[in-house]
């Protein structure tokens, strides 16, 4: 549930919504990095990680670290994506409190729509443009966290496939971790 703390936020929709993830993807029960909280009463958000009035988005590309997940930024280029982010964290739309347990989604052929700005449109509309050859337009997680595409991946790995992009500020993506 969201704990909007603004009325002005009062019509803010979730930005990742599952599709077909009935038997495909799991909301796995996640714990934050110690470093998000430095005191009980404090969260300390990444420095790289986007941020959407004043917290990490629904659908930020997690890493995991041992039993805790963290934001994977481009530090963790290397590092195997564990899922997308299914909460608001931090910020004037913060679904934890003073809590550090998350949600993470993760099932490979599960389907997500994913609404701005939950994801990086940037080199999006002509990778998508250019995919009508029926290749699949890979994204990774971006040094911000969120999924982006990124034309020569180097060592980063696909955490999704784009399946539709039918706005600027919506897309359609097949999971694959």
């Amino acid at each position: 549930m969201l704990r909007i703390r603004n009325l002005r936020n009062q019509y803010q929709k979730r930005l990742i919504r599952p599709l077909y993830a009935q038997t495909q993807a799991t909301p796995y029960a996640a714990v934050l990095d110690d470093t998000f909280r430095a005191d009980p009463t404090t969260l300390t958000l990444p420095g790289s990680a986007f941020l959407y009035k004043g917290g990490l988005v629904p659908g930020t590309v997690m890493v995991n670290r041992g039993e805790k997940v963290t934001v994977a930024t481009g530090a963790d280029a290397a590092l195997v994506p564990f899922g997308l982010l299914a909460n608001f964290v931090g910020g004037e739309l913060d679904d934890l409190g003073d809590e550090s347990y998350v949600g993470v989604w993760r099932g490979p052929d599960s389907v997500f729509e994913i609404l701005a700005p939950g994801f990086n449109d940037t080199g999006l509309s002509a990778a998508w443009d250019a995919s009508t050859a029926g290749i699949p337009v890979p994204l990774v997680a971006g040094a911000d966290g969120r999924l982006r595409y990124q034309s020569s991946q180097g060592s980063r790995l696909t955490v999704a496939h784009l399946i539709e992009r039918p706005s600027a500020s919506r897309i359609v993506v097949d999971l694959k971790v």
